[in-house]
């Protein structure tokens, strides 16, 4: 039997997104209009807009939540923000202090924490109490080589079966991974581009990518490209980071024209959980979205808080109940209704 951490250990620890390497690349990302305030560990940035963003207020049909730049700590784009600071209370202090009076002084909305788990969340707010919790979204994944399946995990019998029976078709047919890095996963730009913003506007977001950003990520040393190739043609792409014993699924996109006949999106989830164990994975991250499918096929969610502090008293009755409207629509729309607006 695999031993894996909990959850709640795992969240406490830095991820990738706090890497040297990784927030290096995101000052070269383009994708958001925003000016780098602050490049370091705990990322500031002023946001003017975010396709990210955006996407979320089309799910939630909140209309346009900043009227005006808003200074985040982390990106949106990042799965995780610097939860590993929750336990450094006086670091916490200092970052939500410094980080107000910077939002004050540049005319800002307030200051945005991005993406802490609820643990993290909670002491975050024990230490400064913000003037808004929101959750943003959830985090899906899975333990490789735990659970009742030796690969699935633990899945209704229905969904196991279907599972199962899909990536065998696809086998049979001839599907597989390929996974390239470095300049062989950068020559593969287009046809990503193609099947990740293709995904995004299928589900009514805006294209969340673009050229110099994945390039930027894929320059990272963790960065891989994993392609579900059938027929010589990428039906699929996941781009994907390895970091102290974790995968993570950052940004995907499959075919929507072949889904039915070889199910690529299955297919590749699948062949990564059957390679987790071997390749010493104690966690995979499956991404953010796509709520109802991964919760039938059994991964486990963390919730993702957003702490919003206002930079002026006044504007807490302006953004407060624009903030609380994403909070609520996004529980509807991934169905976790009833979750209260504080981790």
């Amino acid at each position: 039997m695999t031993v894996t951490p909990s959850s709640e250990v795992l969240s406490h620890r830095p991820t990738v997104f706090d890497t040297e390497e990784w927030l290096d690349a995101w000052t070269r990302a383009t994708i958001e209009r925003r000016r780098v305030i602050d490049p370091g560990r705990a990322p500031r940035y002023l946001l003017e807009y975010s396709p990210f963003w955006q996407g979320l207020e089309n799910d939630t049909g909140s209309g346009v939540v900043w009227d005006r730049p808003v200074l985040t700590v982390g990106s949106i784009y990042s799965v995780y923000g610097p939860a590993y600071l929750a336990g450094d209370e006086s670091a916490v202090a200092a970052l939500v202090d410094e980080a107000r009076e910077q939002a004050r002084d540049l005319g800002a909305a307030g200051v945005l924490v991005l993406n802490l788990p609820p643990g993290p969340a909670r002491q975050w707010a024990a230490v400064r109490p913000p003037d808004v919790f929101a959750r943003l979204d959830t985090a899906y994944y899975k333990n490789p080589g735990s659970g009742p399946d030796p690969v699935m995990g633990e899945v209704k019998t229905r969904k196991r079966t279907d599972w199962r029976r899909r990536w065998r078709r696809a086998t049979e047919k001839g599907v597989k991974l390929v996974e390239e890095t470095g300049p062989d996963a950068v020559a593969q730009i287009d046809r990503v581009l193609e099947l990740t913003n293709g995904s995004s506007v299928k589900h009514g977001w805006p294209a969340l990518y673009d050229r110099a950003t994945l390039e930027a990520v894929l320059s990272t040393p963790y960065a891989s490209l994993i392609r579900t190739v059938w027929e010589d043609r990428t039906i699929g792409v996941s781009v994907s980071l390895e970091h102290d014993r974790r995968l993570y699924i950052w940004g995907a996109g499959t075919d929507a024209e072949v889904y039915h006949e070889v199910s690529p999106y299955p297919f590749m989830l699948y062949e990564l959980l059957a390679q987790g164990v071997e390749r010493g994975w104690d966690v995979i991250e499956f991404g953010r979205g796509n709520d109802t499918f991964k919760k039938q096929h059994g991964f486990k969610g963390t919730h993702l808080w957003g702490l919003w502090y206002a930079a002026d008293p006044k504007d807490v009755d302006i953004y407060r109940p624009r903030l609380t409207t994403v909070h609520e629509g996004l529980l509807t729309v991934a169905g976790y209704e009833g979750l209260a607006q504080h981790p």
